[in-house]
């Protein structure tokens, strides 16, 4: 596992996966799963998200409640320390403006419960994949054949357990909520 030397916090990528480990179709969402959009912001909320820029536009807005980290290489964007929303280059950048968001925003007795929680899209993920603790994961189960794909997991780095299955119907598909743990290396 990579690390970035001035990082405190655990690093997490959380995300909706078809079967096939397609997340999205690169503009929007291709499900609409209420109780994961309630699942993910219980535990993405008071943490710092990192995403891509078109994963940002696809929302259209700042996630409230967290920071907004976008790594982007477009210039003209301005941070809204209003709204928590900041703008950087690299992933070295976004993971210690979220160190800095953490440090300012909660206390030192607070710091043992806060993640950096990757948020997306395809080319974040395979950029962090690396750097990552855990993986949060909501399997769809649906194939979908094209689209962004999750980068590749190698099983014999993960440990992995279910949490929950919930049984789809006419609104949504049966989907299931998984934890993946990086394995500790062994010398």
């Amino acid at each position: 596992m990579k690390t970035i030397k001035k990082n405190k916090f655990p690093i997490v990528s959380i995300v909706a996966v078809s079967k096939d480990f397609i997340i999205g179709d690169g503009n929007k969402m291709l499900w609409h799963l209420p109780n994961d959009l309630k699942r993910l912001k219980s535990i993405t909320f008071g943490n710092p998200l990192i995403m891509g820029r078109k994963t940002y536009d696809s929302i259209g807005k700042p996630l409230p409640g967290r920071a907004n980290i976008i790594l982007t290489t477009k210039k003209n964007h301005n941070d809204d320390i209003q709204s928590e929303k900041f703008f950087v280059k690299s992933f070295e950048d976004a993971v210690i403006k979220a160190n800095d968001w953490i440090f300012k925003k909660f206390k030192k007795n607070e710091h043992n419960t806060k993640r950096i929680f990757i948020f997306g899209g395809g080319e974040i993920y395979k950029l962090a994949l690396s750097y990552c603790n855990q993986i949060e994961l909501t399997l769809v189960d649906v194939n979908l054949k094209n689209g962004v794909s999750f980068p590749c997991v190698d099983e014999k780095e993960w440990e992995k357990k279910i949490l929950k299955r919930i049984e789809g119907n006419e609104s949504y598909p049966t989907h299931s909520f998984w934890l993946y743990n990086r394995k500790e290396i062994k010398l």
